[in-house]
């Protein structure tokens, strides 16, 4: 059974989650509109892993009878003006659920919640993972510059990247 606090840690973690889906959606919507398909290919797949995210802390607070809360989404900005900048919000998004997500494992660590500890070092592992490659792509967007050329070839390989059911 959860604690009162480990539960809503959890459901505002589902919460994050639903947010980042949601933000990554317009990020995606926003490449789209700007004729950036393989950047937009990449944010529909980030969109994808966020719900799976959000999916797997549902169920487990489920597991663990716990209810599930959810709450309002905040409408996701999507007033960029080029490419860097979205991935610039997107490590930003990114670094702060890594945040959440450190915050939470340690009330189960004090709560001595193994169960919850054992589920969110999974989400930390992930974690590492979703940081480096926002910011290996803010580093490429940089070394790209203005170059239309390096932005092509760079929105042409982010398209080739498929979800991890593919």
């Amino acid at each position: 059974m959860l604690s009162k606090t480990i539960e809503a840690g959890l459901n505002k973690q589902i919460n994050y989650e639903a947010s980042a889906w949601y933000n990554y959606l317009a990020m995606s919507a926003w490449f789209e509109h700007a004729n950036w398909t393989g950047f937009a290919q990449w944010m529909k797949v980030q969109a994808g892993e966020e719900l799976e995210h959000m999916h797997r802390l549902f169920t487990f607070v489920n597991d663990r009878g716990g209810k599930v809360a959810l709450e309002k989404i905040e409408k996701p900005s999507a007033d960029f003006k080029q490419p860097r900048e979205v991935f610039t919000r997107a490590t930003e998004m990114e670094r702060q659920n890594t945040k959440s997500i450190h915050a939470l494992y340690a009330v189960a660590i004090e709560e001595k919640d193994y169960a919850t500890q054992s589920h969110l070092k999974w989400f930390i592992d992930e974690q590492v993972e979703e940081e480096k490659i926002t910011r290996e792509i803010e580093g490429l967007l940089d070394l790209a510059g203005n170059d239309q050329s390096a932005l092509l070839m760079l929105n042409r390989q982010l398209g080739e990247r498929a979800s991890k059911d593919s």
